[in-house]
């Protein structure tokens, strides 16, 4: 069985981390696993090898699985800047924000990343929310989830994954509010494109119905905090007729009476968001769980899954140093085929001719060695045709070799004639002190594979006490390297008194 795809969402504060995790289901995704990681006491995000270690262990213990994520960072983190750009392409607003970078930020733009979301044009001009971050943060989260044995597929901030059209705002004028336990964070969206986020100086309790009345609290701050924002808004005073919505992404629990009053004190309409149902986490009954940034964790989970990308990633930023032209993965395919075949081509080249020039000094030394040549092969003609009578007259060496072979070295038997005829046939004579000795040397002849036709002529007494013993043996010698070796031949013997 195939494993299901998976994607993580983790939404990152100063405090937790909040990681929902989506998996394939029916053509499409849905929530699996959720959980908030608070971070225990001395661990941060400054120290990424020991966050990584902490996360890993958490994210075992509660069943997740999932091997890439998607990180995205609350706005106390980032920097925003509305930028109206003249009418182009996305090269050249590239170009444009990335020298708006170097003039306003001169001393420490190294030390920042940017990255910008490009806006609809509308009377010939188009807007860019230019969004930056330390890289130093970037870096330590991408280590510590590395530590944990995940896969960073892009770095965003959470908010601006609630704030796009697929995610439920109801019209191009409107402010976005992700309201969760500790804080309140405020994207606004006019004319069909991002031109702000901020996060709000209010801090929302875990808890927003309990300890005192709301209204004459923080909801009294945060509706004079989004009121100011209204007021500053460009061409806010001009449409200060024109509709508005206010769309909020609550994860504090705002209760009827609190969404009312607030709606009343700003005069706008409002509208929560609810999640989608393949978004909850399958193990919460109801919203999710209060205290973490569950929506903001799935929705980028859940595009990241659909392969989408952020509207801002701060970790493939289109601003890095260097960077001016984006290229497509076809063309950098071909430049990459392109140049194996230009150093296949090369390396083919230089082998040809370090071949041809070992040709050609290999034909010189030939040359030069031609005299010596020709006097060796003289030589070797010399030689070859002196070898059949050298050969021939050591042949009969070689006879007496193996005959001499057979005799025992202590004595007690000896020859007194030999005769070795040109076929090779060889009969000798002698004396012994006995016939033992006599047999023995007959024995070894036999044994002999070079001598065949092994007889025994005689053996008799000899000598007037008797006392010694006359014999006579003959064999043919053959030897399958000389030219008159008998191959017809067969062994055979005979013995005679």
């Amino acid at each position: 069985m195939l494993r299901k795809r998976r994607m993580l969402g983790l939404a990152v504060t100063r405090r937790s981390i909040t990681a929902v995790e989506v998996v394939a289901a029916n053509g499409g995704g849905r929530a699996g696993c959720a959980a908030e990681f608070v971070f225990p006491e001395g661990l941060a995000p400054e120290e990424p090898a020991a966050m990584g270690k902490a996360l890993k262990g958490f994210l075992r213990e509660k069943g997740f699985s999932a091997s890439h994520c998607v990180v995205g960072l609350e706005a106390d983190w980032l920097m925003a800047r509305d930028r109206t750009l003249p009418p182009g392409g996305s090269d050249s607003a590239a170009q444009i924000l990335s020298l708006a970078v170097e003039r306003e930020f001169a001393g420490d733009h190294r030390q920042l990343v940017f990255d910008y979301a490009l806006g609809a044009e509308t009377g010939g001009q188009r807007s860019a929310l230019l969004v930056g971050a330390p890289r130093q943060v970037v870096d330590q989260l991408k280590a510590a989830a590395e530590a944990a044995g995940l896969t960073v597929d892009a770095v965003t901030a959470s908010t601006m994954a609630l704030a796009g059209p697929p995610n439920g705002s109801a019209g191009d004028d409107c402010l976005m509010l992700h309201l969760y336990a500790g804080g309140a964070e405020l994207a606004v969206r006019t004319g069909g494109s991002l031109r702000m986020m901020r996060r709000l100086p209010v801090s929302v309790p875990a808890d927003p119905g309990a300890g005192g009345d709301p209204a004459n609290g923080w909801l009294g701050d945060l509706a004079d905090e989004l009121r100011r924002v209204v007021s500053l808004l460009p061409g806010g005073e001009a449409r200060s007729d024109a509709p508005r919505e206010l769309v909020i992404w609550d994860e504090a629990g705002l209760d009827e009476a609190a969404t009312a009053d607030l709606s009343g004190r700003l005069g706008l309409p409002l509208s929560l968001c609810d999640t989608p149902p393949d978004l909850a986490p399958p193990h919460h009954a109801g919203p999710p769980p209060r205290g973490g940034q569950y929506r903001a964790a799935a929705v980028m989970a859940l595009d990241a899954f659909r392969r989408r990308r952020p509207a801002i990633d701060l970790l493939h930023s289109r601003l890095s140093p260097g960077r001016r032209l984006a290229i497509g993965r076809k063309v950098a395919w071909a430049a990459a085929v392109a140049v194996a075949l230009v150093v296949a081509a090369g390396a083919m080249a230089w082998d040809w001719r370090a071949n041809s020039l070992e040709a050609a000094d290999l034909e010189t030394r030939l040359k030069q060695l031609k005299p010596e040549i020709e006097d060796a092969q003289a030589v070797i003609d010399k030689v070859t045709f002196a070898r059949p009578w050298y050969s021939r007259r050591l042949s009969y060496l070689d006879c007496v070799r193996e005959l001499t072979l057979a005799f025992p070295a202590e004595g007690g038997i000896w020859t007194t004639s030999l005769a070795v005829q040109e076929d090779m046939q060889v009969v000798f004579s002698g004396k012994a002190s006995g016939e033992s000795a006599v047999l023995d040397v007959l024995d070894r002849l036999e044994a002999n594979d070079k001598l065949l036709d092994v007889n025994l002529l005689y053996i008799r007494e000899a000598g007037r006490d008797g006392r010694e013993n006359a014999f006579a043996m003959s064999f043919t010698y053959t030897d399958p390297e000389k030219p008159w070796s008998s191959p017809s031949a067969k062994k055979s013997s005979s013995r005679r008194r």
